[in-house]
């Protein structure tokens, strides 16, 4: 009988002494019976060797140690996986944690004969910065040119801590490009999803740690960006190619929507709305989409279609940005939302906690909730705070849909209250499946 796959899991460290312990132990913690990590120092003087020499000290049969000098994170990472064995590859970067049991998880969703050759969960933010405290990574996977289309997102889709691909993904597409600053990770997922489709699962698998010592933190966000679009470019093919045009075309299309005169326009047009003129907001629309065409769905529809409880079109102009099935405490939410729980069995009621600004409030605004096709409105009232409860009828499903609709909204920048330009109505403060 066949034992579980063999991971290899390569860390790369250096001077990362404060953070090291917390990210072998979480390794430690995943108690897998067919594990190899690899932790490749590049020299460190502030400790981290003694961390990394402890822990191979005391489980030689999990950890190899090499000190050695290298070009970099990437190099560092390469000289780990030629000497890795494991079927199953993956790198853990020295100041992230694995979450408990995941590789087990890993081990069961990576299968060349079911198609999945590449995994990825979910990752959770942690660390020094309080307003992604305990937020997930935005993850969402389509296809190749989804992968490719970063100018849109203006963010990673795939959290690399989370990722891991079977050997055969390493050997077809290459190591990691030790030439690129940063997004080395971006680049290579690049060359992974050209061959092999990436697999998602909607679980936690990591945590992703934010502080100032962190490359991605130091690294100012336009110009990640700009890094990662250069990157993109690499892969969209020759001239010959629909990719090419497919990608051309999108790129510059958001590059036009993306002109102050464009954005300008689309505000007018917001502001319209939000008053409820709509037909100004429609002669405005139509300007707006000549200057910005990209931006109509998720500007215009999107909010029409929540306030006035089109779910199937609010659904489909959703902005990319605000990715389903990820609940973050204490989140605003747009005028239209759509939540996917884990209940069990025995669960009997669905319980949600918003808070309602007081010019929403001033403006009647009303909230409803969805629930198996049943729409409640019968909210409690303490302040700004509302509460309701809606009863589950029955469900044979672990997961649960709940949707919530506001007829009201507002977008902080057009209102003066700060620089945001999403589209909120309320914050959702709990949403959770209850015995009673």
């Amino acid at each position: 009988m066949n034992g579980p796959p063999r991971i290899s899991i390569v860390t790369p460290s250096f001077n990362q002494g404060k953070y090291l312990a917390a990210s072998l132990q979480s390794l430690v913690d995943q108690d897998y019976p067919n594990l190899e990590v690899i932790i490749q120092d590049g020299g460190s003087t502030d400790g981290s060797q003694g961390v990394a020499r402890q822990f191979a000290a005391e489980r030689p049969e999990l950890f190899t140690l090499f000190v050695e000098d290298d070009a970099g994170q990437a190099d560092a990472i390469n000289r780990g996986f030629r000497r890795s064995t494991g079927d199953i590859m993956g790198f853990l970067n020295s100041d992230d944690l694995l979450e408990k049991e995941c590789l087990k998880r890993v081990a069961q969703e990576i299968d060349p004969d079911r198609q999945r050759y590449v995994v990825f969960g979910r990752s959770r933010f942690f660390g020094s910065d309080a307003s992604k405290q305990s937020k997930d990574h935005p993850w969402t996977y389509r296809n190749h040119f989804d992968q490719l289309s970063i100018w849109k997102r203006g963010f990673n889709q795939i959290p690399q801590p989370s990722t891991f691909w079977h050997r055969s993904v390493w050997e077809a597409c290459g190591e990691l490009d030790t030439t690129i600053p940063h997004a080395v990770d971006y680049d290579l997922f690049c060359r992974f999803s050209a061959l092999f489709r990436f697999h998602p699962v909607p679980e936690i698998w990591s945590h992703y740690r934010l502080h100032d010592d962190s490359k991605t933190v130091n690294k100012s966000h336009p110009s990640l960006i700009l890094e990662c679009e250069e990157i993109s470019r690499k892969y969209w093919g020759s001239w010959l190619s629909p990719l090419r045009w497919r990608c051309e075309i999108s790129f510059r299309l958001h590059n036009r929507s993306s002109r102050p005169e464009a954005i300008a326009s689309l505000r007018r047009a917001e502001s319209a709305l939000m008053a409820r003129r709509y037909y100004e907001a429609c002669l405005r629309g139509i300007v707006a989409f000549w200057n910005t065409p990209t931006q109509i769905g998720p500007r215009l529809l999107f909010p029409l279609a929540g306030t006035l409880g089109w779910g199937s079109l609010a659904r489909k102009f959703r902005p990319r940005d605000e990715i389903p099935n990820v609940l973050c405490p204490n989140r605003w939410i747009g005028p239209y939302d759509e939540t996917n729980l884990t209940i069990s069995p025995d669960t009997k009621w669905i319980r949600a906690t918003i808070e309602m600004p007081e010019s929403l409030a001033e403006q009647n605004a009303k909230v409803w909730l969805v629930l198996q096709g049943s729409t409640f409105q019968n909210w409690s009232t303490e302040g700004v705070t509302r509460r309701i409860k809606a009863p589950i009828q029955s469900s044979d499903s672990v997961e649960i849909s709940v949707t919530l609709y506001c007829n009201r909204y507002f977008v902080p920048s057009l209102v003066g209250e700060n620089e945001d330009t999403r589209i909120l109505s309320v914050k959702l403060l709990s949403l959770q499946a209850a015995r009673y």
